[in-house]
């Protein structure tokens, strides 16, 4: 089996890794695999992620999932909506994410990470400023994850070993997995092997 980084040298076969994460990405949030995303399957995603995570609904941390997905969706038809149709095709969140963030990472901060902030809140269910590895699988099966690339991803980005991830660290993941062309960096790992995940309209291609 060939390792991750040597794999990824031959680009020319394998595609580009940033634009291979951010396709796997829109398969998780196309809820209802139409084609496009648009608010609808986001407020899902938010419902999937707390009900997964047994916390109320009518909790603050769930309450405040579902108003970053609104803001999230709203600042996405800004940047990304090119056709200005109220969805996002897979061609137009590839080239949107990847020029609004991939080559501007700066703008993750100011666009990407209130959101994911609002998601590790709530997979944070004690409130510990760590997520286990039940907390982190749970937020990964609610995204669509298989289960060998859960574990995988969880493996991957639990350095040392000690069976939880801090919230900052999981942050740092989610802006490498948006930004980074670096076939070393760790927040590739985020959702397990990619290369492992159908995303939309590609085929995969195993290791």
């Amino acid at each position: 089996m060939k390792g991750w980084i040597s794999f990824m040298a031959d680009l020319g076969n394998a595609g580009d890794l940033l634009e291979r994460k951010i396709d796997v990405c829109f398969g998780h949030v196309d809820a209802d695999g139409d084609g496009f995303f648009e608010e609808a399957d986001v407020m899902a995603m938010a419902a999937r992620i707390i009900a997964f995570q047994k916390i109320p609904f009518d909790s603050p941390a769930a309450m405040g999932l579902f108003a970053s997905y609104q803001e999230f969706m709203q600042n996405i038809l800004e940047y990304l909506d090119v056709d200005d149709d109220g969805k996002i095709s897979p061609d137009e969140w590839r080239k949107g994410i990847i020029s609004t963030f991939g080559e501007k990472p700066e703008k993750f901060d100011t666009l990407f990470r209130p959101l994911a902030e609002s998601i590790w809140r709530v997979c944070d269910r004690d409130g510990d400023g760590t997520v286990d590895a039940q907390e982190f699988l749970c937020f990964q099966k609610a995204v669509g994850s298989s289960e060998k690339n859960r574990r995988l991803a969880f493996e991957k980005l639990d350095v040392n070993g000690d069976g939880s991830l801090s919230v900052d660290e999981i942050l740092s993941a989610y802006r490498e997995y948006y930004t980074s062309r670096d076939p070393a960096a760790r927040g590739n790992w985020l959702y397990g092997d990619v290369w492992e995940t159908q995303a939309p309209g590609v085929m995969k291609a195993g290791l």
